[in-house]
């Protein structure tokens, strides 16, 4: 458990076809899940779990329920989920990161980003 009372963990899933899974979640989560969870992302990545899932959820339960959802969507054969016990920066809107103009021109939000070196996250779903 991290501040805030939120429970937070990366879901790791191992898959036939990562890049189809990825796109499976995205088209199935959206900005499912209200204030009770959040599906951040899905990142394709070449390790034996080739699509690593940040997930943020009211409690544990949720948790459980998400990742039992995310082995489905994606149709994972293994997965694990890794539980964040401290984050730094301790609000995920103080996150920095790096957005290229090629990511910005396909769809950031103007509003709250620009390309180059972010000084936040705008705290919402990256799929929303």
């Amino acid at each position: 458990m991290i501040t805030g009372g939120r429970t937070r963990a990366w879901i790791l899933v191992q898959v036939d076809s990562p890049h189809d899974a990825a796109q499976r979640l995205y088209a199935s989560q959206g900005l499912e899940g209200g204030d009770h969870y959040v599906v951040v992302r899905a990142d394709v990545v070449d390790y034996v779990y080739n699509v690593v899932i940040p997930v943020d959820a009211e409690s544990p339960e949720v948790l459980d329920s998400v990742h039992d959802m995310i082995r489905g969507i994606t149709g994972a054969r293994h997965s694990v989920a890794i539980p964040v016990v401290e984050s730094v920066p301790p609000i995920p809107h103080d996150a920095e990161g790096f957005i290229t103009p090629e990511e910005y021109d396909r769809g950031y939000d103007k509003e709250h980003c620009k390309p180059g070196r972010q000084r936040w996250s705008p705290g919402m779903n990256a799929w929303g």
